[in-house]
């Protein structure tokens, strides 16, 4: 069996040298701004206000699904490798395109709105802050391989401010709270898990002590105010070709695991690698993208924080899902 965090860290290296190669090159022209409609060619599906983007590396595309039954509705293109997404009070959503070095801006259709140009390493992950209604951007490498860096872009848009934790080095995946507090986590030099914070207005990132058991390989951060808690996964959960995801505590002396939940696939089995998922609905949504055995690559709705089999799967479209975002349709629009 193929170790997970390998096989991970292999694949975010294939976009990082996809980014070397590139250099200085120009963008694709109008790149991410054809829209397939896939529920054209099919039966009816009914239309809900809110949809799940799945990123596809492998295949340079983003799949849009209904929720919760994950009929597939619409494929974005034009991408050279889109990873990490998050998604705005708008219901657009953010896709992070290392390759490219380059942020796109979606609407809910799936169409461009606008892109962002990442002109200091590869964009692997974002997240959103309601509060000030800024886009953050974690690098996971700079340029000429050195360390990553988050990237600020004022309302998600112009110059981006640049911020550090000193102790990281790959950055990977965020989330803010209700406060404008940034998490994100991602690997040091050692290739160890770090959890940082960005506290709202600060110059520079902490390193937070997570306590209660040890992550390996970063996965989603995402604050669950319901909750008032911190979501983090770990695609090598107990160091195993599995996937979970934790829940923790967040203090001042750092973070505590409150609970685990485990995801299982279609057939039962732990997923082998969700790389980011998304909460919704007391669920979590996201993707296995499954090399650990036979199984194809799916997508899923697990109830959450129970976790274990699914509500919903589609596994006929992705072939190396990485990110997921939830838009949900602006009242306005809605029939």
């Amino acid at each position: 069996m193929k170790h997970q965090g390998a096989a991970r860290f292999a694949l975010s290296m294939g976009v990082v040298a996809a980014f070397l190669a590139a250099g200085c090159r120009g963008l694709q022209p109008n790149p991410a701004t054809q829209t397939v409609s896939a529920a054209a060619a099919g039966p009816a599906i009914k239309i809900t206000n809110a949809w799940v983007f799945i990123s596809d590396p492998g295949s340079a595309q983003v799949f849009i699904y209904t929720l919760p039954r994950l009929k597939l509705i619409e494929i974005a293109t034009g991408f050279t490798q889109p990873q990490g997404e998050c998604s705005d009070d708008k219901g657009d959503v953010w896709v992070t395109d290392g390759a490219a070095k380059t942020i796109y801006e979606l609407e809910h259709s799936g169409k461009l709105v606008k892109q962002l140009s990442d002109a200091v390493g590869a964009p692997i992950g974002c997240a959103w802050d309601p509060k000030t209604g800024n886009l953050a951007v974690m690098n996971f490498l700079g340029s000429n391989s050195q360390g990553g860096a988050v990237l600020v872009y004022h309302h998600g848009s112009g110059v981006p401010n640049l911020y550090y934790n000193p102790k990281l080095f790959n950055y990977e995946f965020g989330g803010y709270d209700g406060a404008g507090n940034l998490f994100f986590d991602g690997v040091g030099t050692d290739r160890k898990f770090i959890l940082s914070e960005l506290a709202a207005n600060a110059t520079q990132a902490k390193t937070v002590k997570v306590s209660g058991a040890k992550l390996h390989t970063p996965g989603m951060v995402e604050w669950d105010a319901s909750a008032n808690d911190l979501v983090v996964g770990d695609q090598n959960c107990s160091n195993l070709s599995a996937s979970c995801v934790y829940r923790m505590t967040i203090a001042k002396n750092g973070a505590t695991i409150s609970g685990q939940t485990n995801l299982e696939n279609a057939e039962g089995r732990q997923v082998c690698d969700m790389i980011q998922g998304v909460l919704w609905n007391r669920s979590i949504v996201g993707s296995d993208f499954d090399f650990c055995g036979s199984g194809s690559s799916a997508t899923y709705v697990w109830p959450y924080p129970v976790g274990g089999k699914p509500h919903s799967e589609n596994a006929h479209n992705v072939s190396q899902p990485f990110g997921a975002a939830i838009s949900v349709r602006p009242m306005r629009d809605s029939p």
